[in-house]
This record gives structure tokens, C-alpha cells and sequence, in this order.
């Protein structure tokens, strides 16, 4: 009975911060979590055998791929955390700032994702015009359509940001130039009066 209780307080914590978000950031986090997914479950390359009777699928968490798989799921998970804790979204917040550029940041590792991934995959591809053993699987398919189209919506919404971050810094400049234009002309008022 205890642990139902525990496991229902958790639970009903998680609903009310999920709660919290927008339905953008709600979205995105789904995203992440089924890119995720699809990155430890869908093989990007398959092997046929010589005799063409099968094969077997290569996938991006394993050795073969240790480097790039690092990088890859280092920014994933550096963008779920950021994206469901608070406290980790505050300490990037203290040492980094970008108060402002939740989309810019989010585009900016899933650009890194992207470039790796797609590094991988062009030299399958290169690879498959030497030996017809080594090509791209249906998985590599779904997860490049995955990037690409998260990632327009990304730089969709980084460009919206950019314009709206535009229009209050055009206001702050003119008011502050506003400001410095009477200070000037005080200033010449003060040593008008007093050069005698």
C-alpha cells in the first residue's frame, strides 16, 4: 500500500510540473523522447551476408559508432534534462545566461545531432556504392525525417523569437537615446549659463 501511495505522489508530481509547460515545450519533450527511442531501437545500417540469406543491423549505440554516439547522446540528453528539470534549466541559466533563447539553444544541439548523424549515414551511403552489402536501413529513414522536420520547426520558431527579441530591443534603443538626447541638451543648457 505504501509504495502505491509513493509511486501515485511521484506520478501526480510529474503531471503537475508536465502541466507547467506550454504546449510547444510539451511537444518537443515527447519529440526527444521518441528520437530517443528511435535512436536505441532502429538500426541506421544493414549488413547482408554474401550469400544474400540475411544479414544483421548495425545501430548507433554500439561500438562502431562509439564517437559519434557520445556526441549524439550527449546532446539529447542535455536537451531532455534542460527541457524537464527546472533546476538543471537554472543552472544553465546562471553560467550560460540566454534567458531568452530557449529555441535558439534547442536548435543549436539538435543541429549538432543532426550534422553527426548525417555524417554516419553519408558515408554508408559512399559505401554503398563500392559493395551493395553495407546500405542505409528504413530506421536511418525515419530518424533523418525526424531531425529534418523538427529542426525547420526549430529554426521556424528561433526566427520568430529573434523578431520578437528585435522589436523590444528597438524600443529599449530608442528610449534610451531619447533619454541620452536630453541629457546632452542639459548639459549644454548648464555650460551656456555658466561660461561667464
Amino acid at each position: 500500500m505504501a509504495k502505491s501511495s509513493k509511486f501515485s505522489k511521484k506520478m501526480l508530481k510529474l503531471l503537475h510540473k508536465f502541466n507547467r509547460y506550454n504546449n510547444h515545450e510539451k511537444w518537443f519533450v515527447l519529440y526527444l523522447f521518441v528520437l530517443l527511442f528511435s535512436f536505441i531501437v532502429l538500426p541506421i545500417v544493414k549488413v547482408t551476408s554474401l550469400r544474400g540469406t540475411g544479414g544483421y543491423g548495425v545501430w548507433l549505440i554500439s561500438w562502431a559508432y562509439f564517437k559519434t554516439m557520445l556526441i549524439i547522446l550527449i546532446s539529447i540528453l542535455v536537451l531532455i534534462w534542460r527541457n524537464v528539470s527546472f533546476k538543471f534549466k537554472n543552472i544553465l541559466l546562471s553560467y550560460f545566461g540566454w534567458r531568452d533563447h530557449d529555441s535558439l539553444i534547442n536548435f543549436l544541439f539538435l543541429f549538432i545531432m543532426t550534422t553527426s548523424f548525417f555524417a554516419i549515414t553519408d558515408t554508408i551511403s559512399v559505401a554503398s556504392w563500392v559493395t551493395s552489402r553495407v546500405i542505409v536501413s528504413g530506421g536511418w529513414k525515419f530518424i533523418q525525417l525526424l531531425l529534418l522536420l523538427w529542426i525547420i520547426f526549430t529554426l521556424v520558431s528561433v526566427i520568430k523569437s529573434a523578431k520578437e527579441t528585435w522589436k523590444k530591443t528597438k524600443i529599449i534603443n530608442m528610449v534610451d537615446e531619447h533619454h541620452w538626447k536630453d541629457e546632452h541638451t542639459k548639459e549644454d543648457i548648464k555650460k551656456w549659463l555658466f561660461e561667464w
